[in-house]
């Protein structure tokens, strides 16, 4: 693995696949009304419909090995957070085999570059084991802060574990904490 080799681009149609293949691989969806459609599908559809607003880390041979979104400005949430008008961080995903090599930090630190104009929402998620985020240290590296330590009840609660990628787990007990990043103006 030469990660020389690898570029960050802007998302094209020709990615899309790809991406939604890694998406689907590593997070599910919770995007998904059940009896809808397969996941497959629906993140291709919603990678599709918000395709200007992602990057893509791409190797040597073009094939994508990782991806970052940031949503268009919105006001609202799902968090009840009052915070105005700002953008969410809509995936960052990395092929496992590239995973913890900054790929992520690369690849969210890029759209960040197009984000100044209001503040980002990451919404940092993952089994309870040790209590840390998965991503805590691409978060500091882009200088996020946690916001808000929503518990391990907020998934199960809104019947989004239905759709975690590892729903097969049975897990129940997912931690959900909100970052934000603020940028300087």
């Amino acid at each position: 693995m030469n990660l020389k080799n690898i570029r960050i681009v802007k998302a094209e149609k020709k990615h899309v696949r790809q991406m939604a293949g890694l998406v689907s691989e590593n997070l599910g969806t919770c995007n998904l009304v059940s009896g809808q459609e397969d996941i497959l599908t629906r993140n291709i559809s919603e990678l599709t419909e918000a395709l200007d607003c992602y990057q893509a880390a791409v190797d040597e041979n073009d094939r994508v090995i990782g991806l970052c979104g940031i949503g268009n400005p919105k006001i609202g949430n799902d968090y009840g957070l009052d915070i105005g008008m700002h953008r969410d961080v809509l995936y960052v995903v990395i092929d496992k085999a590239y995973q913890k090599k900054g790929i992520g930090t690369a690849l969210l630190q890029s759209c960040l570059k197009n984000s100044k104009d209001y503040p980002v929402l990451y919404e940092a998620w993952g089994e309870i084991k040790n209590g840390d985020v998965n991503s805590y240290k691409m978060l500091a590296k882009c200088s996020f802060k946690m916001l808000k330590d929503l518990g391990t009840s907020f998934y199960k609660d809104h019947g989004y574990c239905a759709y975690c990628v590892d729903k097969d787990k049975n897990c129940r007990a997912c931690f959900c904490k909100i970052y934000i990043f603020t940028p300087v103006r």
